[in-house]
């Protein structure tokens, strides 16, 4: 617009100048003199007149320049402000896509978490649901277990019972007997007291003369030496023999009292106690221990307590013989521990033989 406006000027101008150029050569060559001062009055009027338009003209264009330049400015303005505003608005623009980008990553993040706690409560839950199950079978086994030894002990003190009846009935026949042999001693007394005596003083002599013989064979051998036949030769007596079982439960002991009872045993004569026992399940083992004397069940973990055997382990099967297990009120303790087993208990069927050498 600047550019076509000064043109437009330039051209105003050169036609102006040009024009009065030609008529004033023109006006002096033609006329006289006082035409031609006339005419050159008259020629400076119009030009006075077209010198003013001119400058009206010129003021109206420098007024139209000058709000052209002040509407150029202001636009100017505006535009630098539209572009400092579109910077702004591209600098917002990369701010929100970088925290898109931050938010998406988060959010993947926060899924892949989200999935790792799922995997990890699954795994936790099917760890729980397979000890809750393994728990679930150990209480059904500790049931198991429980309820077998309930009925074993209560089989047991059945047993108990019936042995405790069997004995008085066996007390009550003897005693029957011994009635039954006074009224026959009684009714036979004439013929047969007689007879009955001179038996047993034979008897008693014969035993008398054993016993001294066995007497002097042993001031013998403790004066002369003996040879290894007579070393290696042992006379057992069977005293008694006692065959029974029992349920020992996890985490539990049992004891057994054995007495020698009214067996009469001789000062050259050695008690020995032999024992064997089973035990289910077979490929299992239990302590065994033997006390001297009647021990109370409290008491059988006291180490002062004497004993001929404590703490013994011995698998189904096992077995031996000791002595001196009656040297203190003719009794001795037997005690079977499952103390080491917190879950299965022992089943343990024994054999007992009390035998008397010399």
């Amino acid at each position: 617009f600047e550019t076509n406006f000064d043109r437009a000027l330039m051209n105003l101008h050169a036609d102006g100048g040009g024009g009065r150029d030609d008529i004033n050569g023109t006006a002096t060559s033609a006329l006289p003199t006082h035409a031609n001062a006339r005419r050159q009055s008259v020629g400076q009027g119009t030009e006075q007149m077209m010198n003013e338009q001119d400058e009206k003209m010129s003021n109206m264009l420098m007024t139209e320049l000058s709000q052209t330049k002040t509407r150029a400015e202001h636009l100017e303005g505006v535009n630098g402000a539209l572009l400092n505003r579109s910077a702004q608005l591209e600098k917002q623009n990369e701010h929100l896509i970088k925290e898109r980008e931050s938010v998406n990553l988060r959010m993947s993040n926060l899924q892949l978490e989200l999935r790792m706690a799922q995997m990890e409560s699954e795994n936790a839950t099917r760890g729980m649901r397979e000890k809750a199950a393994s728990l679930a079978e150990m209480q059904m086994e500790i049931d198991l277990v429980t309820r077998s030894a309930l009925d074993a002990n209560a089989r047991a003190a059945e047993g108990m019972e019936v042995a405790k009846g069997v004995k008085t009935d066996k007390a009550q026949v003897e005693e029957l007997k011994a009635k039954v042999a006074a009224l026959q001693e009684w009714a036979v007394a004439a013929a047969g007291a007689k007879e009955a005596i001179l038996e047993e003083n034979n008897i008693l002599e014969n035993k008398l003369k054993e016993y001294e013989s066995v007497a002097k064979d042993d001031d013998l051998t403790k004066t002369m030496p003996r040879s290894p036949s007579c070393e290696s030769k042992v006379v057992e007596r069977h005293l008694w023999s006692i065959t029974s079982s029992l349920v020992i439960g996890a985490g539990t002991l049992t004891t057994r009292e054995i007495e020698l009872g009214a067996n009469k045993v001789m000062d050259f004569e050695t008690v020995i106690l032999r024992w064997k026992f089973d035990i289910t399940p077979s490929d299992q083992d239990i302590m065994f221990s033997i006390l001297k004397g009647k021990v109370d069940k409290t008491m059988t973990k006291d180490k002062a307590t004497d004993a001929v055997i404590r703490d013994r382990i011995v698998i189904g099967g096992g077995g031996g013989e000791v002595q001196g297990a009656f040297v203190v009120q003719n009794a001795c303790t037997l005690v079977w521990s499952n103390t080491h087993s917190w879950v299965r208990p022992r089943t343990v069927k024994y054999s007992l033989e009390a035998l008397a050498i010399m």
